[in-house]
């Protein structure tokens, strides 16, 4: 009889501690950069709102400006929350675009200013010879839209506009996604894509014929991210 009751003893205790659930924490992150509801979705992964005994929280004050967010978790799973926030609150990075107008023409001679891309437009084109007509250096964020007029007698009555959509990575690895547009005061737009260029990379962005009187325009670009 008293092995009985000690085993019924002992199973009502497991079931006790079963059904406490573990013992959850409350902690509050004061975020500098990332606002809280993005922060929130951040740590999806590491909130347990499922678990029947004792369900994880996260509280926000519901503004898009507010910086504080309040978690319940095991203590365990705050220690994982509180990395990945300080990994992901860092101050957006700031990229350089730098656009360059090169005209297609019959010349032979070499442009040392595109020399880092002739290479590459003698594999995509069949044109003779290539000069740099003008060229833009926009600088902006995620999110950010810029334009520039083109200087030089070459990019007179010409301007670039380009929209940054979303910076992947950092550093060298890092690859920023924009839209741009070069257009001319007098035929509207020029040409216009969307890219994903890594960062330190020259690309060809694509050549377009602006009139019948004009050469064959070639727009590339290189981004680079700005140290502060």
């Amino acid at each position: 009889m008293k092995s009985l009751l000690t085993s019924v003893a002992a199973v009502l205790v497991l079931a006790t501690a079963a059904c406490s659930g573990p013992q959850l924490e409350t902690q509050t992150f004061e975020l500098q950069y990332l606002d809280a509801n993005t922060a929130a979705s951040l740590i999806e992964p590491y909130v347990y709102y499922d678990r029947e005994s004792a369900p994880g929280m996260v509280s926000t004050a519901g503004d898009m400006a507010s910086h504080l967010i309040t978690v319940r978790e095991t203590s365990d799973n705050l220690a994982k929350i509180e990395r990945v926030l300080s990994e992901y609150d860092q101050p957006a990075p700031m990229v350089q675009l730098h656009f360059q107008v090169i005209e297609a023409n019959g010349s032979t001679t070499k442009d040392p200013a595109i020399e880092d891309v002739e290479s590459a437009l003698r594999q995509l084109f069949r044109f003779q010879g290539y000069r740099l007509l003008a060229e833009a250096v926009l600088g902006g964020v995620a999110g950010s839209s810029m334009s520039q007029n083109l200087g030089g007698e070459g990019g007179r009555g010409m301007g670039i506009q380009a929209n940054i959509r979303d910076v992947r990575g950092s550093g060298d690895s890092g690859i920023v996604r924009f839209d741009v547009a070069l257009w001319g005061q007098s035929l509207g737009t020029i040409f216009e894509t969307t890219a994903n260029v890594r960062m330190g990379q020259t690309m060809v962005l694509g050549s377009t014929k602006p009139h019948p009187s004009m050469e064959t325009l070639i727009l590339a670009v290189r981004p680079e991210v700005i140290t502060p």
